[in-house]
Protein backbone atom coordinates (compact mmCIF):
# COMPACT_ATOMS: atom_id res chain seq x y z
CA UNK A 1 0.00 0.00 0.00
CA UNK A 2 1.22 3.43 -0.79
CA UNK A 3 2.18 5.29 2.50
CA UNK A 4 0.11 8.31 1.56
CA UNK A 5 -3.02 6.67 0.58
CA UNK A 6 -4.92 7.94 4.36
CA UNK A 7 -4.02 11.09 3.27
CA UNK A 8 -5.63 10.88 0.09
CA UNK A 9 -8.57 8.84 1.27
CA UNK A 10 -9.14 12.26 3.89
CA UNK A 11 -8.34 14.62 0.43
CA UNK A 12 -10.95 12.22 -1.56
CA UNK A 13 -13.12 13.63 1.63
CA UNK A 14 -12.44 16.95 0.96
CA UNK A 15 -12.06 18.20 -3.02
CA UNK A 16 -15.40 18.88 -5.01
CA UNK A 17 -14.22 18.21 -8.36
CA UNK A 18 -12.35 15.38 -9.94
CA UNK A 19 -10.77 15.60 -12.82
CA UNK A 20 -10.06 11.88 -15.12
CA UNK A 21 -7.93 11.04 -18.02
CA UNK A 22 -10.00 8.53 -20.29
CA UNK A 23 -7.00 5.82 -21.70
CA UNK A 24 -5.38 4.22 -19.06
CA UNK A 25 -7.70 6.07 -15.83
CA UNK A 26 -11.28 5.06 -16.56
CA UNK A 27 -10.75 2.74 -19.16
CA UNK A 28 -7.82 0.29 -20.53
CA UNK A 29 -7.98 0.98 -24.15
CA UNK A 30 -4.52 -0.38 -24.77
CA UNK A 31 -5.44 -3.35 -26.32
CA UNK A 32 -7.37 -1.87 -28.65
CA UNK A 33 -5.37 1.72 -29.71
CA UNK A 34 -2.30 -0.94 -30.20
CA UNK A 35 -4.55 -3.25 -32.52
CA UNK A 36 -5.96 -0.05 -34.47
CA UNK A 37 -2.44 0.85 -35.25
CA UNK A 38 -1.32 -2.39 -35.51
CA UNK A 39 -2.98 -2.71 -38.33
CA UNK A 40 -2.53 0.80 -39.64
CA UNK A 41 1.04 0.47 -40.02
CA UNK A 42 1.28 -3.35 -41.37
CA UNK A 43 -1.02 -2.30 -43.85
CA UNK A 44 0.71 1.06 -44.81
CA UNK A 45 4.49 0.30 -44.81
CA UNK A 46 4.56 -3.06 -43.87
CA UNK A 47 5.83 -2.42 -40.34
CA UNK A 48 5.32 -4.47 -37.02
CA UNK A 49 3.76 -2.35 -34.31
CA UNK A 50 4.35 -4.06 -30.56
CA UNK A 51 2.82 -2.52 -27.85
CA UNK A 52 5.97 -1.24 -26.87
CA UNK A 53 5.90 0.96 -29.51
CA UNK A 54 3.09 2.02 -28.66
CA UNK A 55 4.37 3.29 -25.07
CA UNK A 56 7.33 4.71 -26.39
CA UNK A 57 5.82 6.68 -29.17
CA UNK A 58 2.04 7.43 -28.74
CA UNK A 59 1.07 6.73 -24.92
CA UNK A 60 -0.30 10.40 -23.34
CA UNK A 61 1.05 12.33 -26.90
CA UNK A 62 -2.28 11.49 -29.14
CA UNK A 63 -2.27 9.98 -32.43
CA UNK A 64 -0.94 12.02 -35.17
CA UNK A 65 2.33 13.16 -32.75
CA UNK A 66 2.97 9.08 -32.26
CA UNK A 67 2.28 8.60 -35.66
CA UNK A 68 4.68 11.34 -36.97
CA UNK A 69 7.69 9.92 -34.04
CA UNK A 70 7.00 6.90 -34.77
CA UNK A 71 7.18 6.76 -38.60
CA UNK A 72 10.73 8.77 -38.36
CA UNK A 73 12.41 6.73 -35.82
CA UNK A 74 11.40 3.82 -38.55
CA UNK A 75 13.18 6.01 -41.29
CA UNK A 76 9.54 6.88 -42.94
CA UNK A 77 10.30 9.77 -45.27
CA UNK A 78 7.11 10.54 -46.82
CA UNK A 79 3.80 10.42 -45.18
CA UNK A 80 0.72 12.04 -44.90
CA UNK A 81 0.31 12.03 -40.41
CA UNK A 82 -3.43 13.91 -41.15
CA UNK A 83 -4.66 10.78 -43.40
CA UNK A 84 -3.12 8.26 -41.41
CA UNK A 85 -4.55 9.86 -38.28
CA UNK A 86 -8.05 9.69 -40.62
CA UNK A 87 -6.89 5.97 -41.02
CA UNK A 88 -6.20 5.12 -37.50
CA UNK A 89 -9.41 6.50 -36.09
CA UNK A 90 -11.45 4.75 -38.79
CA UNK A 91 -9.86 1.31 -37.71
CA UNK A 92 -10.08 2.57 -34.19
CA UNK A 93 -13.61 3.08 -34.81
CA UNK A 94 -14.49 -0.35 -36.96
CA UNK A 95 -12.97 -2.42 -34.02
CA UNK A 96 -15.12 -0.30 -30.85
CA UNK A 97 -18.46 -1.02 -33.49
CA UNK A 98 -17.58 -4.51 -33.95
CA UNK A 99 -15.42 -5.40 -30.90
CA UNK A 100 -15.76 -3.84 -27.92
CA UNK A 101 -15.91 -6.05 -25.73
CA UNK A 102 -12.73 -8.02 -26.41
CA UNK A 103 -11.01 -4.58 -26.87
CA UNK A 104 -11.91 -2.08 -23.60
CA UNK A 105 -11.97 -3.03 -20.33
CA UNK A 106 -12.73 -0.57 -17.18
CA UNK A 107 -10.29 0.33 -14.77
CA UNK A 108 -10.64 -1.85 -11.13
CA UNK A 109 -13.22 -0.32 -8.76
CA UNK A 110 -13.65 2.43 -11.34
CA UNK A 111 -17.51 1.83 -11.31
CA UNK A 112 -17.76 1.69 -7.47
CA UNK A 113 -15.47 4.86 -7.25
CA UNK A 114 -17.90 7.03 -9.87
CA UNK A 115 -20.66 6.08 -8.03
CA UNK A 116 -19.88 6.77 -4.62
CA UNK A 117 -18.84 10.21 -5.95
CA UNK A 118 -21.82 10.73 -7.57
CA UNK A 119 -23.35 9.86 -4.10
CA UNK A 120 -21.55 11.97 -2.29
CA UNK A 121 -22.30 15.40 -4.39
CA UNK A 122 -18.83 15.67 -6.05
CA UNK A 123 -18.91 17.05 -9.43
CA UNK A 124 -17.19 14.74 -12.07
CA UNK A 125 -15.06 16.10 -15.23
CA UNK A 126 -13.15 14.24 -18.37
CA UNK A 127 -9.92 15.89 -19.34
CA UNK A 128 -8.36 13.54 -22.37
CA UNK A 129 -6.24 13.41 -25.46
CA UNK A 130 -8.57 10.56 -26.66
CA UNK A 131 -11.86 11.81 -29.41
CA UNK A 132 -15.00 13.09 -27.82
CA UNK A 133 -16.74 10.46 -29.93
CA UNK A 134 -14.75 7.82 -28.55
CA UNK A 135 -15.21 8.81 -24.95
CA UNK A 136 -18.94 9.35 -24.84
CA UNK A 137 -19.64 5.82 -26.77
CA UNK A 138 -16.94 3.76 -24.75
CA UNK A 139 -18.41 5.08 -21.19
CA UNK A 140 -21.89 5.17 -22.23
CA UNK A 141 -21.45 1.04 -23.35
CA UNK A 142 -20.17 0.86 -19.59
CA UNK A 143 -22.95 2.88 -17.86
CA UNK A 144 -20.69 5.64 -16.71
CA UNK A 145 -21.07 8.89 -18.98
CA UNK A 146 -23.62 9.38 -17.18
CA UNK A 147 -21.55 10.59 -13.66
CA UNK A 148 -19.66 13.23 -15.83
CA UNK A 149 -20.76 17.02 -16.27
CA UNK A 150 -18.28 18.05 -18.72
CA UNK A 151 -15.61 15.98 -21.54
CA UNK A 152 -12.39 18.34 -22.38
CA UNK A 153 -10.94 16.62 -25.63
CA UNK A 154 -8.06 16.81 -27.78
CA UNK A 155 -10.01 19.34 -29.94
CA UNK A 156 -11.01 21.73 -27.11
CA UNK A 157 -7.26 22.55 -26.54
CA UNK A 158 -4.40 24.55 -28.55
CA UNK A 159 -1.50 22.20 -26.73
CA UNK A 160 -1.96 19.11 -25.86
CA UNK A 161 -0.69 16.90 -23.03
CA UNK A 162 2.07 17.27 -21.72
CA UNK A 163 0.99 20.97 -21.34
CA UNK A 164 -1.14 22.33 -18.74
CA UNK A 165 -3.53 23.74 -20.81
CA UNK A 166 -6.59 21.01 -20.69
CA UNK A 167 -6.56 20.59 -16.72
CA UNK A 168 -6.42 24.36 -16.39
CA UNK A 169 -9.80 24.19 -18.66
CA UNK A 170 -11.22 21.65 -16.15
CA UNK A 171 -10.57 23.50 -13.31
CA UNK A 172 -12.06 27.13 -14.99
CA UNK A 173 -15.29 24.92 -15.90
CA UNK A 174 -15.96 24.01 -12.29
CA UNK A 175 -15.51 27.49 -11.00
CA UNK A 176 -13.37 26.02 -8.01
CA UNK A 177 -10.12 26.85 -6.86
CA UNK A 178 -7.26 24.52 -8.00
CA UNK A 179 -7.06 23.10 -4.18
CA UNK A 180 -10.54 21.95 -4.19
CA UNK A 181 -9.46 19.95 -7.35
CA UNK A 182 -8.01 16.54 -7.62
CA UNK A 183 -6.71 14.89 -11.11
CA UNK A 184 -6.59 10.83 -12.55
CA UNK A 185 -3.65 10.02 -14.58
CA UNK A 186 -1.68 7.14 -16.06
CA UNK A 187 0.46 8.47 -18.66
CA UNK A 188 3.92 10.21 -18.40
CA UNK A 189 2.60 13.35 -20.48
CA UNK A 190 -0.82 13.16 -18.47
CA UNK A 191 0.74 13.39 -15.12
CA UNK A 192 2.79 16.34 -16.28
CA UNK A 193 0.24 17.93 -17.46
CA UNK A 194 -1.62 17.63 -14.17
CA UNK A 195 0.70 18.96 -11.94
CA UNK A 196 2.18 21.89 -14.47
CA UNK A 197 -1.84 22.47 -13.79
CA UNK A 198 -0.48 22.53 -9.77
CA UNK A 199 -2.95 19.74 -9.11
CA UNK A 200 -3.22 17.02 -6.22
CA UNK A 201 -2.51 14.14 -8.87
CA UNK A 202 -3.45 10.02 -8.24
CA UNK A 203 -1.40 7.91 -10.31
CA UNK A 204 -3.05 4.92 -11.61
CA UNK A 205 -0.81 1.92 -12.01
CA UNK A 206 -0.16 -0.18 -14.84
CA UNK A 207 2.10 -2.40 -14.28
CA UNK A 208 5.00 -3.38 -16.44
CA UNK A 209 4.86 0.39 -18.76
CA UNK A 210 4.47 2.96 -15.67
CA UNK A 211 6.05 2.06 -12.75
CA UNK A 212 9.45 3.68 -13.65
CA UNK A 213 8.09 7.26 -13.14
CA UNK A 214 4.28 7.26 -11.71
CA UNK A 215 5.50 6.93 -8.15
CA UNK A 216 7.62 10.04 -9.16
CA UNK A 217 5.08 12.39 -10.36
CA UNK A 218 1.71 11.32 -8.47
CA UNK A 219 1.25 12.24 -4.97
CA UNK A 220 -0.16 8.90 -4.46
CA UNK A 221 -0.38 5.95 -6.79
CA UNK A 222 -3.15 3.15 -6.65
CA UNK A 223 -3.99 0.07 -8.59
CA UNK A 224 -7.46 0.06 -7.95
CA UNK A 225 -10.34 3.13 -7.27
CA UNK A 226 -11.57 1.26 -3.92
CA UNK A 227 -8.69 2.00 -1.98
CA UNK A 228 -9.86 5.52 -1.89
CA UNK A 229 -12.93 4.60 -0.23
Amino acid sequence: MDKNLPKAKQLVQEKKAFLFDFDGTLVNLDKLNVDSFKILFKDEFNLEFTRDDFMQYVSGRGSKDGIKMYLETKGVKEFDVEDLSNQFSIKKRDLIENHLEEEVFLIPGIDTFLKYLSENDKRMVVVTSSHYTYVKKILKYFGLFGYFEKVYDRGTVNKGKPNAEIFLQGIKYTGLDTDDCIAFEDSLFGLKSAKGAELYTVGILNEGWNEDFVYDLADVVIENYEELI
